[in-house]
């Protein structure tokens, strides 16, 4: 039976719960904290996040939680699991709820440094920052074994760079084109000429930076994987904008037709006679196609 051994305290801090937490943060709080954990118990079935609709039975059973008590400071909830049965079936009275089971896997993951699916690192990344940019949440009691888990931006950072799979090639830096960003979670896209597409989180502290840099070329530097040929994740340390100096040959401005025309000095249509060089002669034929046999 569930009892208060089975009680979770989950301590939530930040800039916006000094003095306890709005009900509209505490909502978004909740909502991402939830969609965490349906993400990971999907994960760790080999399925992907589920992206919209009413949850299934399942993701119901892996996030039923009572809340039991609420205590100002921060923000203290303790909360309770609760036997939801998957199927129509009745529980034993003895098994552990699914929601306890689900949730203390995710916290020893988190403890341990293991890979987290990307889908779960931005639902707690938002969970956290519901309550302030510098918002964490502290994860102790029954859903932990040992010191309770703290989830912070740090805690966070470096979950991104181990999620990506351990035989993968380390990378340092990588340039291209910021085609995209977005800043909740603190996220951009970079593609490379190669046609390499990074996933690259970034610290609050070069979100002004980035926002400047956006449909630019850059220069990044962090701990980085290449997770496949064609696709890699990075934690950035350091972003710059790369200046190509372009030649006379292009102009950032369309030159008119005729205006073309003239400073090439062609008045009229030339023929393919144009195309002719009026020195190549039968002994440069030949001589050109002995070489061409010769190699």
């Amino acid at each position: 039976m569930i009892g208060t051994n089975d009680q979770i305290k989950l301590t939530i801090k930040g800039a916006r719960a000094e003095r306890g937490v709005s009900l509209s943060d505490f909502e978004s709080f909740i909502d991402n904290f939830l969609a965490a954990l349906r993400d990971y118990d999907r994960a760790r079935r080999g399925e992907p996040p589920r992206k919209s609709g009413h949850p299934d039975r399942r993701s119901e059973a892996v996030t039923a939680f009572r809340l039991v008590g609420f205590q100002t400071g921060s923000g203290v909830a303790i909360i309770e699991p609760e036997a939801v049965s998957i199927e129509d079936e009745q529980l034993a009275i003895d098994a552990e709820p699914l929601s306890l089971t689900n949730l203390r896997a995710l916290a020893d993951d988190l403890a341990a440094q293991r890979s987290i699916p990307d889908a779960v690192l931005d639902a707690l990344g938002k969970a956290r920052r519901a309550v302030g940019t510098d918002g964490s949440v502290t994860i102790d009691g029954a859903a932990v074994v040992g010191s309770p888990v703290v989830v912070d931006s740090t805690l966070l950072d470096r979950a991104v760079v181990k999620s990506a799979a351990p035989d993968t090639a380390e990378v340092r830096s990588a340039s291209g084109w910021l085609h995209l960003l977005d800043l909740e979670p603190d996220r951009l896209g970079i593609r490379t000429t190669s046609g390499v597409e990074w996933s690259c989180r970034y610290p609050e502290e070069l979100e002004e930076r980035v926002k400047g840099l956006l449909d630019r070329i850059v220069w990044v530097e962090g701990n980085g994987r290449l997770t496949s040929p064609l696709r890699g994740s990075m934690l950035i340390e350091q972003i710059e904008s790369v200046d190509i100096d372009q030649s006379a040959l292009f102009t950032s401005t369309a030159v008119d037709e005729d205006e073309l025309l003239a400073r090439q000095g062609i008045a009229a249509p030339q023929g393919l006679d144009a195309l002719v060089d009026t020195q190549w002669d039968d002994a440069i034929d030949d001589a050109y196609l002995a070489a061409l046999l010769s190699k």
